[in-house]
């Protein structure tokens, strides 16, 4: 197995997971308000679809351009009517702007995905998209983990030490999931 195919199957498994995290939270968090769950449910869509392409599986373009557009503009519509954390809605424009990208250009390549950086050992020429659009998105992404991050170290006020909660109800997870997914993301942009 060369270093590529270890690197596609590492994305599948982190974006896999990630995402399917998200979905789990989306089914037993009844209660959370709508704006919560429909974080959840655009990071599902998000990072289940991540584990898709980087399993080198091809999606119809048409169907991943209406999947993922359909996101980023639900994440559009949600920001604009946002009142307090409107950057969360724009990591989630950025990322599924990214996926519709990523679906278009992998679906001009010869073997889609699996094209990218050589994946799946196979030789030739790796996808290329507009170099300054992926550019500017890779970027996006590394900062959208970034901050991610940078949250989880910031001194957090929550549940004293040895409180126990449920692990879909744990608040770093979901930027654990985030700094996951954004990086993933970058990575497959690089590849390009």
């Amino acid at each position: 197995m060369g270093g590529a195919q270890v690197i596609a199957w590492l994305l599948v498994l982190l974006c896999g997971g990630a995402g399917s995290y998200c979905a789990v939270r989306l089914c037993v968090r009844h209660a959370a308000p709508p704006a919560h769950r429909a974080a959840d449910a655009t990071e599902a869509v998000m990072g289940l679809g991540m584990a898709v392409m980087a399993a080198g599986l091809t999606t119809p373009t048409g169907v991943g351009v209406a999947v993922y557009g359909s996101a980023a503009l639900a994440s559009l519509v949600l920001g604009a009517l946002a009142t307090g954390h409107r950057a969360h809605h724009l990591y989630h424009l950025v990322g599924h702007g990214a996926m519709v990208y990523m679906t278009v250009v992998t679906a001009a390549a010869p073997h889609g995905m699996a094209r990218m950086g050589g994946m799946d050992g196979m030789g030739g020429t790796p996808v290329r998209g507009i170099p300054l659009l992926t550019g500017v998105l890779l970027l996006a992404c590394v900062a959208v983990s970034v901050t991610a991050g940078l949250r989880l170290i910031a001194p957090a006020a929550g549940p004293a030490l040895g409180a126990t909660r449920p692990l879909w109800r744990a608040p770093a997870l979901p930027d654990a999931c985030r700094i996951v997914m954004g990086l993933s993301m970058a990575v497959m942009l690089a590849l390009m």
